[in-house]
């Protein structure tokens, strides 16, 4: 039996694994195919894709920290025209669905991102990224752009941190399940000695507690799927937020420090066929 991750959508989301690759830890899906067994895991979660290209940050991109690391994640990507250029083909092949990440922008332009992609008819759904000031008007409001733009399932990213009023606006303009959740800011010192310090999301094990935090409180608030995101290193650490009550997990970090761990992970819990 598939892992339903969309059950009141006409299309719905079926996966094979309850183990997804977090948004900006795979590339495009192009970052481990040569690599890693992808037809193990539920499903590929893109990099940022917006209507138009957008530049990074200068300067590192990743620092160590205690408990994990700072990484500026940013929005930075070619726009949605290049992307589909050039990874459309790649999501078609690969042996697990793609799902795209869309951070939030203006409605016209969510809309009109959403809309690219789904013509594409090479994903299986859209994530949508909610920032930390977001408030549950302007989640409504994206909800139901990317809903006008596209009839794929649609998953909205909270922040860990997030008060419950921000789920629930976007539970009620139509998602179909909550990823629980974008990694909160932080910052860390640059160099030897230090020369810069480098703002960015915090990743790392030091976030599993808040993550099963999050997924037991939100379990008996919300009547949609529930993904787990954030500090999960380990087989144990997966099954114990599904045992709390998410339908499934995503791995980020993992895939930077030991990727072959993530893909024993992504096996131990994918649905035998046999």
């Amino acid at each position: 039996m598939m892992i339903e991750l969309a059950p009141r959508h006409k299309i719905g989301l079926p996966l094979a694994s309850p183990v997804l690759i977090a948004a900006g830890f795979g590339g495009y899906g192009d970052a481990y195919q040569r690599w890693l067994d992808l037809s193990v895991f539920g499903a590929v979660v893109t990099r940022p894709v917006t209507l138009r290209p957008e530049r990074g940050s200068a300067g590192p991109r990743v620092a160590e920290s205690g408990g994990g690391m700072i990484i500026d994640t940013g929005r930075q990507n070619p726009g949605v025209k290049k992307v589909l250029q050039q990874y459309g083909r790649v999501w078609r092949r690969l042996p697990c669905p793609v799902l795209a990440h869309l951070p939030a922008d203006e409605p016209d332009n969510l809309q009109r991102t959403a809309r690219a992609l789904s013509r594409s008819n090479a994903l299986a759904g859209l994530e949508l990224g909610l920032p930390a000031a977001a408030l549950p008007v302007d989640v409504a409001e994206w909800v139901l752009a990317m809903r006008d733009g596209s009839d794929l399932p649609l998953l909205a990213k909270i922040p860990l941190d997030a008060p419950l009023d921000l789920a629930e606006a976007a539970v009620e303009a139509g998602i179909d399940a909550l990823v629980i959740g974008a990694a909160p800011a932080g910052a860390a010192e640059v160099g030897s000695p230090p020369t810069a310090t480098l703002h960015g999301q915090f990743f790392g094990p030091a976030m599993f507690p808040l993550t099963l935090h999050r997924v037991h409180l939100l379990r008996t608030e919300f009547d949609v799927p529930l993904v787990a995101a954030g500090g999960i290193e380990a087989l144990a650490q997966a099954q114990t937020l599904l045992q709390a009550g998410a339908s499934a997990v995503q791995l980020d970090t993992l895939l930077f420090v030991e990727p072959l761990r993530a893909e024993e992970m992504a096996r131990a819990l994918a649905i035998r066929k046999d």
